[in-house]
């Protein structure tokens, strides 16, 4: 799988910029913690944001913090 970034092509653009903003979050609240809690913390952050939680960036994106430290942009 590439960069999760690349299932937000398509999206409209202020869709993507919550999923940017979505990640951000979630990973600084549960950089490296197992894939489950992960993906509950970006599900929960995308509802918050007003998000369909069924995309398939969140799982991807789900994984990538999941992964600690390299998983962000810019590690």
């Amino acid at each position: 799988m590439g960069d999760w970034r690349e299932q937000l092509d398509g999206l409209p653009l202020q869709s993507r910029l919550k999923a940017l903003l979505v990640y951000e979050l979630a990973s600084d609240r549960v950089p490296g913690q197992p894939l489950d809690v992960t993906t509950a913390a970006v599900r929960a952050v995308a509802t918050a944001e007003g998000l369909d939680t069924g995309q398939p960036w969140i799982d991807a994106a789900a994984a990538r913090i999941s992964a600690g430290p390299l998983g962000r942009p810019g590690a």
